[in-house]
This record gives structure tokens, sequence and C-alpha cells, in this order.
């Protein structure tokens, strides 16, 4: 018994050793803001802004990638932990409350890619989302992926799953089909309907151009204290919802082998703010209100930590997803 236990110790201390060849834990931020906007046909002149900041980990768990075969097949797995935190400041002009909103979700995801042709992507995630003054009665909820990718010619790949997501306001199953199309040596186009469309562009070694647009969104428990326009309405099922769709530019920098600069502009189309007060994934609302586009602005950072182990460099980012972007893992509208 005890050589069998040793065994499985040194085991387990084989595999993480292997790990430290591969990947590195990451830290990860972002802030962004939505100036003023004013709501449509509203005859009070109502309007509404929101910004956010958000804090991200991911700790690869496990990681292992086999050395390249004759064929040319290209195995690779990873357990990675992520958790990501949020705050957000809403202003409503029709409410006299000033509004906090939080959010932390946290969860494991696995990559199982079988060579050059095949690859299988799960995650599952855990969190919560509400306004900062009801914490002492948080409500639970999850999202997840699961999604298989299959590269068909060094110039097309497919992707088909599902998704479990608030991105479009509610909790919503969403079926997810989409392919990378290889335009140039430079540039691909990457199609995961109905959560993203975009198209990259490397304009060198390490620096990426992304021209996308994406659906964002989420739904927050909210607090009905102290606003007149919640009066009647259970504060424990209070919720607020918030869609729009990004229409975007962004320049993912290379600032060293370890930190990425990620500034972003774009506009923010069809948004719609809107209160319910019944089950989390309830349809009714008892107010909605559409708010006019108008142009936002983010920066996103990130940082490898520790001795870096795995260079993302020369074609990396273009061979169709044979070869994941493992450092993007923990968000599948980038797989």
């Amino acid at each position: 018994m005890l050589k069998k236990i040793l065994g499985l110790l040194l085991l387990c201390t084989t595999v993480f050793a292997q790990d430290k060849k591969f990947l590195n834990p990451q830290i990860k931020f972002s802030a962004e803001y939505f100036p003023s906007s004013d709501i449509k046909n509203d005859s009070n002149g109502n309007s509404f802004s929101y910004a956010k900041a958000q804090l991200g980990f991911v700790y690869p768990l496990i990681s292992r990638r086999f050395a390249l075969t004759n064929d040319l097949n290209y195995k690779a797995y990873a357990v990675l932990l992520n958790a990501n935190a949020s705050y957000a400041l809403p202003d409503y002009s029709f409410l006299e409350t000033k509004h906090q909103l939080v959010s932390a979700v946290a969860g494991p995801s696995i990559i199982y890619n079988t060579g050059n042709k095949n690859t299988w992507l799960a995650g599952f995630n855990v969190g919560m989302a509400q306004d900062i003054s009801l914490l002492s009665n948080t409500e639970i909820r999850f999202t997840g992926h699961a999604l298989f990718k299959h590269k068909t010619s060094g110039n097309f790949s497919y992707h088909i799953g599902v998704v479990y997501t608030f991105v479009y306001g509610r909790p919503l199953p969403l079926p997810l089909l989409g392919c990378v199309i290889r335009t140039t040596n430079k540039s691909k186009l990457k199609i995961s309907l109905p959560l993203s469309i975009a198209y990259y562009y490397k304009t060198n070694q390490f620096d990426m151009l992304t021209l996308f647009i994406q659906p964002d969104g989420d739904q927050y428990n909210f607090s009905a204290t102290d606003d007149s326009a919640f009066a009647g309405v259970n504060p424990l099922t209070l919720r607020m919802r918030y869609r729009s769709f990004k229409a975007g530019l962004s320049y993912k920098i290379g600032v060293s082998d370890h930190f990425f600069l990620t500034p972003e502009v774009g506009l923010s189309l069809r948004r719609k703010i809107s209160f319910s007060d019944g089950a989390i994934g309830d349809k009714t609302t008892f107010y909605s209100g559409d708010v006019k586009p108008f142009p936002y602005i983010k920066v996103g950072l990130r940082y490898l930590l520790g001795d870096l182990k795995w260079k993302r460099n020369g074609d990396n980012f273009l061979l169709n997803d044979e070869r994941l972007d493992y450092y993007d893992l923990d968000d599948p509208t980038k797989l």
C-alpha cells in the first residue's frame, strides 16, 4: 500500500513538473466606460451610463504538450482554474440611488487536443452577480460551455457546441456554430455564432489588430431600497438586465514576453436596460428602455506570472487553432 501511495505521489509530481514546461498562471485586468446616452422615446429625457472594471486569474492545474510527431500531429491537454470578478457603476437618471454592482465566478476549464485535427473543450463556472447592498442574500448561478473543433485543412476549421450564458441579459442555453478561415498568412476570420464575429490581422510577431462584433450583457440582482420607482416590488426578486452589441476595434500589444496591453474603442449598439421581479430566468419585465447607440472605450491588461515556459510567437496565432491560444481559454468567444 505504501508503495502504491508513493507511486501515486511520484506520478502527480511528474505531471505538475511537466506543467512547468508549458503554461504560466496569469492575471488579467480591464476597465471600460460607456458615456451617458439618452433613453429612446422617454418624455422625461432620462439617460443611462455604465462603467465597469474586471479582474481575473487563470491557474493551470495540469497541462502538457506532446512532441510534434512525424505526421505533424500536435497533441496537448490542459486543466485550468479560472476566477473572475467585476465591479460596475450604472447610472440611471430616473433613480434616486447610485447603485454598485458586483459579480464573481470561478470554475475549471478543460482542453484536449487529439492532434492536428480535433480539439475538445469544456468549462463550468459557479458565481453570483448582484447589487453590493444584497451581498448578505447571495444567489448562486451557473454558466458553462462545451465545444468540439475540427480542422479540415490548413486554411479552414469549424466548431460546434453549446454555451450557457448571461451575455444576452438573462440565462440562455445557446447552440454554438462557427468556423475559422485563414485569409492570408497574417490574417484570419473567426465566426462563432451567436457569440462573435472577428477579423484578426497580425501586424508583427507579437501584436494583433482585431475588428469584431459581439453581444455584451448581464443580469444582476438589484436593490429596491430607497428608489420610489420600485415601490411595491419584492426586494428579493428584483433583477436588472443589460444587453447590447459591441462593434469595435482592439489592438493587442506585446509589451514584453510577459505583459500584454489591449486598448479598445467601439460603438455600443441595440442597447436595452430592463427590470424584472420574477425568477432568475423569467422573460417578463415591468420596465424596459432602449438606450441610444454611443461610443465606448476599454483597456485590457494581461500579465503572465513566473518564468515564461512557452513563448507565443511565429505563427501560433494563425494556425487555425490546432495550436490553441491557451491564455484566452477562459473566454469561449475566443475559442
